[in-house]
């Protein structure tokens, strides 16, 4: 598929999960090396020994922060605690120095220099994680007042061009059967003010329902997804088809997020993919709820990922709000799951408990 619009990709982390878990490993040992040196400090044993731990918790520590690269902020933050590590390692290295030399050597306290600088880096890298996590939530801020005021353009536009035009063709029509002396001519006229006005109140339910499907609060996330399957055959013409278990008790907070994705996903489906074929999935599953729209339809062709827009970014905000996890797969068609973590044991609309599939 293009590009959509409003899909900001932000630059991956340079540290994969191989590289993470030896940050980890790393920092683990680090920690204990310090901790040891503490003891060590605090129980007044031999200087050099905790010399040498120190000096080894703070290269473990160096070590570690070299391995975590990357302009993400969580990256940054882990940065930030291993020179803070680095620099109390170094600090207890020097002050073990310090005694071993006997306090005739006041050059010692020159490496006090590092131990200034590593905790001056740790500053600079905990201030510069802060000011990222600040620019992603402005800019999540800034893309969904965007969206909203979008939303508001385009129904303020559609209001405009369709509903008031048509009320004006009612007003004159109106006027035109309350003035005229020909009884067939108010007739036409009323005739036609009422199969305007017939034609609007369909168009205001249509409008309604996108804001708000009430079959989603009456009858469930079940019914709102085939009604929503329903609508969209019939408007496009696509072979859509919904597939949903026996479903559980879910917040309005989740069914609306739910619901609102697999719109936008349907939506995509039918306005660019190109499909002939739409499948719905909501799978219930012990510990959650595994939802899937799938489309026939051309996918990526170009291999590029479907990287932005079409609403793709407000998915994931939506996702991210009930704690969901949002994947998308464009190889052979697109389909876009979404799995919703819920509390065990679940409970469907009819009260019964909602058993694992291998009871069933």
């Amino acid at each position: 598929m293009t590009h959509p619009r409003g899909w900001r990709r932000h630059p991956a982390p340079d540290i994969g999960p191989a590289r993470l878990s030896v940050v980890q490993v790393l920092s683990a040992v680090g920690t204990l090396l310090l901790g040891a040196s503490v003891a060590i400090e605090l129980g007044d044993a031999e200087s050099r020994v905790e010399l040498a731990v120190g000096t080894a918790a703070g290269l473990v520590f160096l070590l570690a922060s070299a391995l975590s690269r990357g302009p993400d902020a969580q990256v940054l933050t882990v940065r930030a605690r291993l020179f803070a590590g680095a620099g109390l390692a170094t600090l207890l290295a020097v002050a073990a120095l310090w005694q071993a030399t006997g306090h005739t050597t006041p050059h010692v306290l020159l490496l006090l220099i590092p131990v200034l600088l590593l905790f001056l880096s740790a500053r600079l890298a905990s201030q510069e994680a802060a000011a990222l996590r600040r620019q992603a939530r402005v800019g999540e801020l800034r893309s969904r007042l965007a969206g909203q005021e979008g939303e508001r353009r385009r129904w303020a536009q559609e209001l405009h061009d369709d509903t008031m035009q048509e009320l004006a063709a009612v007003q004159v029509l109106l006027a035109t059967a309350g003035t005229t002396p020909d009884p067939d001519a108010r007739t036409r006229a009323i005739g036609q003010a009422r199969e305007i006005v017939g034609h609007q109140i369909q168009t205001l339910r249509r409008m309604i329902f996108q804001m708000r499907p009430l079959t989603l609060d009456t009858l469930g996330l079940a019914a709102a997804l085939e009604d929503l399957a329903r609508r969209g055959a019939e408007t496009s013409g696509l072979d859509i088809d919904v597939r949903a278990g026996n479903m559980p008790q879910l917040p309005p907070a989740t069914e609306t997020a739910v619901y609102r994705i697999v719109q936008e996903a349907l939506t995509n489906a039918i306005r660019h993919a190109r499909a002939s074929r739409v499948t719905i999935e909501a799978d219930p599953r012990p510990g959650g709820l595994h939802v899937a729209v799938r489309d026939d339809g051309r996918g990526d062709p170009i291999g590029n990922g479907y990287r932005a827009g079409y609403g793709l970014l407000g998915m994931r905000e939506r996702a991210e709000t009930i704690g969901a996890r949002l994947r998308l797969d464009t190889v052979s068609g697109t389909t876009v799951r979404v799995w919703v973590p819920l509390p065990e044991p679940a409970t469907t609309r009819n009260g019964s408990r909602l058993r694992p599939a291998h009871d069933r």
